[in-house]
């Protein structure tokens, strides 16, 4: 039977201060992990046993999940002890995948399509492995597939730096989406005890061998890679997820919802369970609150995160902000970001009264605070107008 591996060993740099305290595939898309949404996946295809290929953090993602029996699934655990590229992880797991068939993904991407589908295609194309791409506007953030449109079969693939577009000007290209399956023999392309990437050191010899297929995705997929990514994927999972539910369903709010007087919400908004909400909030668009929060009267959030047990108190105005887990937002606060440089609260964080953190618009790097602090003067330095 089909199994899976799912890659969860990176430090998620780019999305600190988030992933100081979390690995990057336990960040929440939609209140659940981003891996938890790709296991579902796998699951939905037949998938019963999975490997979680770990290193940073290891422990927090082996309490979380444990053996997997309470998402219905079997789970095993293969650790690094140093980086071994993405092929020397899965070399690690190969007692556990060399009877048959597996897929194989990326543990920081938002995805949302049918895997039986993809598990057909490749065992009609009959290669050692198939890729599923995602064709998009701007490839050049990723690796690129070259493919014979006839038969699916990928001619080259290539890395981010290796592709040189004719004439200077990408076209929309499908991309390598990080969600791959492979038959066992892959494992005699990859060397032991030694660090190897999948990516540049399998894929293109398997190409070169006419042993690689592609599957073009249909639905959604977003890279969970900076800041803005995350909150731009966790909108899109929301709107698709709304879409599948069906019904011309605008929010997706939890029935424990507890709403004193009136509150405007303009979807889309998810609210978790047991959140609170006190009269003359408005909420949303594009907003996402997790489990056990409180939101104080005449507060405001717009295209923003909220994670679970945070308290955000009166008068409060949040925009393309995230609050991770445990904060204290204290009355008055303003949290203003934009597209590229969002406000980022991490884990424990409590903001004083009146503070504002306005992240400047020539930056393209976000506002942060790390986990545990107390904001105790406005960011950056602000002077009030007299």
């Amino acid at each position: 039977m089909t199994k899976g591996i799912i890659l969860s060993g990176g430090w998620g740099t780019r999305l600190r201060p988030l992933t100081c305290t979390v690995p990057k595939t336990l960040i929440p898309i939609l209140n659940k992990p981003v891996v938890e949404r790709q296991m579902m996946l796998l699951k939905s295809a037949g998938v019963e046993d999975v490997v979680l290929a770990v290193s940073v953090m290891a422990d927090v993602l082996k309490n979380y999940f444990k053996d997997g029996s309470k998402i219905g699934l079997n789970i095993i655990y293969t650790e690094e002890k140093h980086p071994m590229g993405t092929a020397g992880a899965l070399k690690l797991a190969e007692p556990y995948l060399k009877e048959d068939n597996f897929f194989m993904l990326n543990g920081d991407v938002i995805l949302n399509f049918d895997f039986s589908e993809m598990l057909k295609a490749h065992e009609k194309y009959g290669g050692l492995g198939t890729i599923a791409s995602k064709r998009l506007e701007d490839p050049y953030r990723y690796g690129v597939l070259i493919i014979d449109n006839k038969s699916q079969r990928i001619e080259q693939f290539k890395e981010k730096e290796e592709y040189k577009p004719v004439g200077g000007e990408f076209n929309p290209m499908p991309i390598n989406a990080g969600v791959y399956i492979l038959e066992p023999n892959i494992f005699d392309y990859i060397e032991p005890n030694k660090k190897v990437s999948i990516e540049r050191d399998v894929f293109p010899k398997l190409a070169e061998e006419d042993q690689l297929y592609n599957f073009e995705i249909t639905g959604i997929w977003k890279d969970v890679g900076k800041p803005h990514d995350l909150l731009k994927g966790n909108i899109l999972y929301l709107k698709d997820y709304l879409k599948r539910l069906g019904g011309n369903k605008e929010n997706l709010i939890d029935e424990t919802l507890d709403i004193e007087g009136r509150a405007l919400i303009y979807p889309p908004v998810a609210i978790g369970k047991n959140v609170t909400i006190r009269k003359d909030c408005i909420l949303g668009p594009n907003v996402v609150i997790g489990d056990n929060v409180y939101i104080g009267k005449g507060t405001t959030i717009k295209d923003s995160l909220i994670y679970n047990e945070t308290y955000i108190s009166q008068n409060v105005s949040l925009e393309k902000t995230i609050v991770s887990d445990n904060c204290l937002i204290k009355k008055g606060v303003v949290a203003q970001g934009h597209d590229t440089a969002l406000i980022i609260l991490a884990s424990y964080v409590e903001v004083l009264d009146h503070l504002r953190l306005i992240a400047p618009m020539e930056s393209s790097n976000p506002l942060t605070v790390c986990h545990h602090e107390v904001v105790k003067s406005s960011l950056p330095h602000y002077e009030p107008e007299e």
